[in-house]
């Protein structure tokens, strides 16, 4: 089978859209991680990756990740999940104001459903 990658050129920017859950971009410049970004601005640091691929000559990949992914990626291991009965109380009233700030200023779906569960499991909602 021929292999046709010697017709690409020889350096490059890979720049795979960012899906719903992810949250991050790593940046690497010739197999190097160089940053982390918020997948927000995934259009900026394309644009970025193109430019410098093409004056530098060398490898530009924004990689899209989950928050799942970047900790694989990182080699972090979670620690076991606590039962939400053992949260610090400030996380834990933090958290609830996180989950209504969600649920005023979002119209996401499922975002607001996400948020509805979270509050749910706080015993905030009944």
């Amino acid at each position: 089978m021929t292999d046709y990658r010697s017709w690409r050129a020889a350096h490059r920017a890979m720049c795979p859209e960012p899906g719903p859950r992810d949250l991050f971009l790593v940046i690497l410049i010739n197999g190097r991680r160089v940053g982390i970004q918020h997948a927000d601005e995934y259009h900026k640091w394309r644009t970025a990756a193109e430019r410098l691929a093409a004056s530098e000559n060398c490898d530009v990949k924004v990689l899209p990740m989950s928050g799942g992914e970047m900790m694989t990626f990182f080699g972090v291991e979670p620690a076991p999940p606590q039962p939400i009965a053992n949260l610090d109380p400030a996380f834990r009233k933090q958290a609830a104001k996180n989950c209504m700030d969600v649920l005023r200023e979002c119209s996401g779906e499922r975002e607001r459903g996400d948020a509805l569960d979270m509050l749910g499991h706080l015993g905030v909602l009944q």
